[in-house]
């Protein structure tokens, strides 16, 4: 399971979930404490419950058979306690149970649970829904102990780089076994190596241009190439980027999508590196991209709500809408989001959440 793509809820559910937020900041949200996660209708944006107390700044981890996963992070007036995994019941909000995880990395679903780093980041831990750990192993590789937990074609990975200066040295990617933890070192691959998710059934990832990458701005980091991984043998095929490949990169359908901060889309086929098009689509700081195969368009929406619809075969942009009247006081500090839910687009601007027909897109007045 790809949690990117259930973070929202599945695609037949007419609800989806959400972080802390996703309603307006002069709603009930807004009163300074805020929640940590809300089911929404998406159909009209009316809050089905809240949950939390605390804001956060992690997405829920996704929704699988009842349970919405999340996490709870005490707020700073509070004395120090470790960030909270937690499983919510999908139809109340009401916390099932939580586990502390590790500052910072992620915690991914898997097809046999959840697989995270625990909060000594000194082992990989798996639990099962009903919060009752399946296994616990050493977090740790040969390019360092540095670990954050991955996930790929619904199996569990690690990506280990050492600690002091992850830049200096290789990546580590490790095989967990799902039933029992074990762990195997698959491949060692180039510094900073991030994954993006299976092609193919091997596990995808991107290798940045170290000499440049540091000097880069946020979000606008350069890209030499992508790494194919054989997940029996672990053997590595390099395919080479065009040069001037630069973004936020995002796997959808086959195709990574590298968005850069000033607006620019570049699209190179996952299979073998070929560079598609690239585009200037006149919108800045934009959100990774959805596709919807239904309406064969690639959108992605802007941090003040302004959504852009995007030919997937040429780049071509084939309708912006307006921005959102008041998006709230964090559209500046905060990255915006959106999903599909039955191909309609649910989007997140500053503190706002709000939803449009792809056949009739214009943003909603206040």
């Amino acid at each position: 399971v790809d949690p990117d793509e259930i973070a929202l809820g599945r695609d037949e559910m007419r609800e989806l979930v959400a972080r802390h937020g996703m309603e307006s900041a002069k709603g009930p949200a807004g009163s300074g404490t805020g929640f940590t996660t809300a089911r929404l209708d998406a159909a009209t944006g009316r809050t089905l419950w809240r949950s939390g107390d605390s804001p956060q700044t992690s997405r829920p981890i996704g929704v699988r058979g009842g349970h919405v996963y999340a996490y709870l992070k005490p707020d700073s007036r509070q004395s120090y306690r470790p960030r909270l995994l937690v499983a919510l019941d999908e139809r109340t909000g009401r916390r099932l149970w939580s586990r502390p995880v590790r500052e910072d990395e992620p915690s991914l679903l898997f097809d046999g649970g959840l697989v995270t780093t625990d909060n000594e980041a000194t082992h990989f831990v798996a639990y099962d829904a009903a919060g009752r750990r399946l296994w616990r192993t050493p977090a740790a590789s040969s390019a360092g102990n540095a670990c954050a937990a991955a996930v790929f074609g619904g199996s569990p990975y690690g990506l280990c780089t050492a600690a002091d200066d992850p830049a200096k040295g290789a990546t580590a990617l490790v095989r967990l076994d799902p039933s029992g933890g074990t762990a195997r070192e698959l491949a060692r691959l180039p510094a900073l190596a991030t994954g993006l998710g299976t092609v193919g059934g091997q596990p995808l990832l991107v290798a940045p241009d170290i000499a440049r990458y540091g000097s880069a701005k946020d979000g606008d980091w350069p890209y030499t190439a992508l790494l194919r991984v054989d997940p029996g043998s672990g053997a590595v095929e390099r395919l080479a980027l065009a040069a001037g490949t630069r973004g936020t990169p995002t796997l959808v359908g086959g195709v990574v999508y590298f968005v850069r901060p000033d607006g620019t889309v570049t699209a190179v086929r996952a299979a073998d590196g070929t560079r598609l098009w690239q585009r200037g689509t006149g919108t800045e700081n934009l959100s990774a991209p959805v596709l919807s195969t239904r309406y064969d368009s690639l959108y992605l929406a802007n941090r003040f709500g302004r959504l852009t619809a995007l030919d997937p075969a040429t780049g071509a942009v084939r309708w912006h809408t307006g921005a959102l009247p008041d998006p709230g006081d964090s559209a500046q500090d905060t990255t915006p989001y959106l999903r599909l839910v039955r191909d309609a687009i649910v989007a997140v601007a500053g503190d706002t959440a709000f939803s449009v027909r792809p056949d009739r897109p214009a943003v909603p007045a206040r």
